[in-house]
C-alpha cells in the first residue's frame, strides 16, 4: 500500500506536467508513451488502492450523493457506446475507465489531507511554471506565424495551453504556504504563466481568469484581494474602451464563430435529444466553409453526445462541486476549488468541450475540482475522519 500511494503520487504529478512535456497524438490526446507511463504510474495504482484493505476507498466515496451522479454520468455515457458507430468502442470505455481512476487516485493519495494537496499542487504548479517561462522564452526567440504562443504536446495549441496555464496559476495562488521562502518562490511562479496567458491572446482564458479574480473576494476577504479584484476591473473597463476604440487585438477574431457552432450545435441536439449521438461520435459543423469537430461549448458538447439526459447528468455533477468549494471556503482546499469551478464555469463555454474523453488540461479544470470537492464532502460526512488516509 505505501508503495502503491507513492506511485499515485507520481502518477498524479506526472499526469499534470506531462501534459506539458510529452509528445501527443495527432488528435492532441495523450501519446503512446505517455498514456502508457499513466497506466503504471497513475490508473493501474489507483483502482489497487481503491479496492484494497475491503475497498476502503470506494467505501468512502460510495454514500456521497455527488460520486453517485458521478458513475451514473459515466454509465450513461458508457451506455452510449452501444449506439455511436465508432470504429474503436473500446477507446471510449477506455478514456471513462481513466476518468474513473483519476477521482478515486486522487481520493486515495490526497482525500482531503492539507499536506499531501498542498505539497503536490506546488510541485506540480512550480513544474509547469517553469514550462510557460520555457515556452516564452522559444516564442521571443521564434514567435509564431500568428503571433500567438503555443505550447507542446497536448498544449500545442494557444487556447488549451492559455487554459492549462490559468488553472496553474490559480492555484498556486490559493495555497497556504506558511514558509516565506517558498512563500516567495510560489508568488514568483504565479507570473510566468501570466505572461504566457497575456501572449497567447486567448481571450476566452482572459475572461475566464478576470471572472474568477472578480468574484475571489467572496471566498477571499483579504485587503489585497479586493484591491486586486479593483484592479482587475479597472483593467476591464480600459479594455472595453479600447476595443470601442478599435483595438485589434479584441476585435480581429470576431465573436471566432461561437454563436454560430452554438446554433449549429442546438440543431444536432434537437435531432437526437434522448440518446444523444454517442460518447466521442464523429461530427462536423461546418460555419462560413470550415468544419468543426466539436461544438467549442461545454453544455452543447456533452448535450450533442450524451443528449439531453447526458447535460442533466453533467450539471447534477458540476453544481454541487460550487457548494463544497463554498462551504469549505475558509480551507485552501476549498478556494481552489471554488477558483477552479469558477474558471472552468467560463472558459469551457468557449473550448476545450471534451470532459469525458482522454487525459487532457480539462481534467484539471473540471474533474480535479470534483476529486477535491469529493474529498471535502467525506471529510465532512465522516466527521473529519477522512482528513488523511497516509496513516490509514
Amino acid at each position: 500500500m505505501p508503495l502503491a500511494r507513492a506511485l499515485l503520487g507520481l502518477g498524479l504529478g506526472w499526469l499534470m506536467v506531462g501534459m506539458a512535456i510529452m509528445p501527443s497524438n495527432a488528435s492532441l490526446g495523450p501519446g503512446q508513451a505517455f498514456m502508457a507511463s499513466l497506466i503504471v504510474l497513475l490508473f493501474l495504482p489507483a483502482y489497487y488502492v481503491a479496492f484494497a484493505q475491503q475497498a476502503r476507498v470506494w467505501r468512502q466515496l460510495w454514500p456521497l450523493p455527488a460520486f453517485r451522479v458521478f458513475l451514473a454520468l459515466l454509465a450513461w455515457a458508457a451506455l452510449s457506446l452501444c449506439w455511436a458507430t465508432l470504429e474503436k468502442p473500446f477507446d471510449g470505455l477506455a478514456a471513462l475507465l481513466s476518468v474513473l481512476a483519476f477521482v478515486l487516485g486522487w481520493h486515495a493519495f490526497a482525500a482531503n489531507d492539507a499536506d499531501r494537496i498542498r505539497s503536490l499542487l506546488l510541485a506540480t504548479g512550480l513544474g509547469l511554471s517553469l514550462c510557460a517561462l520555457g515556452f516564452t522564452i522559444r516564442y521571443v526567440v521564434a514567435p509564431m506565424p500568428d503571433g500567438r504562443i503555443i505550447g507542446f504536446g497536448i498544449i500545442a495549441t494557444a487556447n488549451y495551453a492559455a487554459m492549462l496555464m490559468g488553472a496553474v496559476a490559480l492555484w498556486l495562488s490559493q495555497l497556504d504556504i506558511p514558509e516565506r521562502g517558498w512563500s516567495v518562490l510560489r508568488w514568483v511562479a504565479v507570473g510566468f504563466p501570466l505572461v504566457f496567458i497575456a501572449l497567447t491572446q486567448s481571450r476566452g482564458t482572459w475572461l475566464a481568469l478576470g471572472a474568477c479574480v472578480l468574484l475571489m473576494p467572496l471566498w477571499r476577504p483579504e485587503r489585497t484581494v479586493r484591491w486586486l479584484a479593483l484592479g482587475i476591473l479597472a483593467v476591464a473597463i480600459v479594455a472595453l474602451v479600447a476595443a470601442a476604440a478599435g483595438w485589434t487585438v479584441l476585435l480581429e477574431r470576431g465573436t471566432s464563430l461561437r454563436p454560430d457552432l452554438f446554433a449549429q450545435a442546438g440543431q444536432l441536439v434537437a435531432a437526437h435529444p434522448v440518446g444523444g449521438l454517442g460518447l466521442g461520435e464523429p461530427f462536423t459543423l461546418w460555419v462560413e466553409g470550415q468544419p468543426y469537430v466539436h461544438t467549442h461549448n461545454v453544455l452543447t458538447q456533452v448535450a450533442v453526445e450524451l443528449g439531453l439526459p447526458g447535460l442533466l447528468l453533467a450539471v447534477a455533477v458540476w453544481l454541487p462541486v460550487a457548494w463544497q468549494g463554498w462551504r469549505h471556503r475558509g480551507s485552501p482546499q476549498g478556494r481552489i476549488v471554488l477558483a477552479l469551478w469558477t474558471y472552468a464555469t467560463i472558459a469551457l463555454q468557449i473550448d476545450m468541450p471534451q470532459v469525458l474523453g482522454s487525459a487532457r488540461p480539462n481534467w484539471l479544470l473540471v474533474w480535479l475540482p470534483f476529486a477535491m470537492a469529493l474529498g471535502l464532502a467525506a471529510n465532512g460526512k465522516s466527521g473529519g475522519q477522512t482528513r488523511s488516509l497516509k496513516t490509514e
